[in-house]
């Protein structure tokens, strides 16, 4: 275990030993002209988040259907080609 903490460290001190500068105050940033010029528009659409819904709603009024077995040799119902 003391060996992985150490070996851990030692990543760890290799990834800070550059210098790291900060960034100057907002006033001291040069942008260039044409980036300032740059129009951004928002996107066209939204994507959505879940699954999309169905295309048509059902109405009220129409029928249910619930799957059945159906043999696939004879073609009655409630049971199918193995039993």
């Amino acid at each position: 275990m003391w060996m992985e903490y150490e070996g851990f460290v030692q990543a760890l001190t290799k990834t800070y030993e550059a210098s790291m500068v900060p960034m100057p105050d907002k006033e001291d940033w040069s942008v260039p002209d044409y980036v300032l010029d740059e129009v951004v528009l928002p996107p066209r659409y939204k994507r959505m988040v879940r699954r999309p819904r169905k295309r048509r709603i059902k109405n009220a009024d129409e029928k249910i259907t619930i799957n059945t077995n159906c043999c696939g040799l004879c073609g009655q119902e409630d049971h199918n080609m193995r039993t």
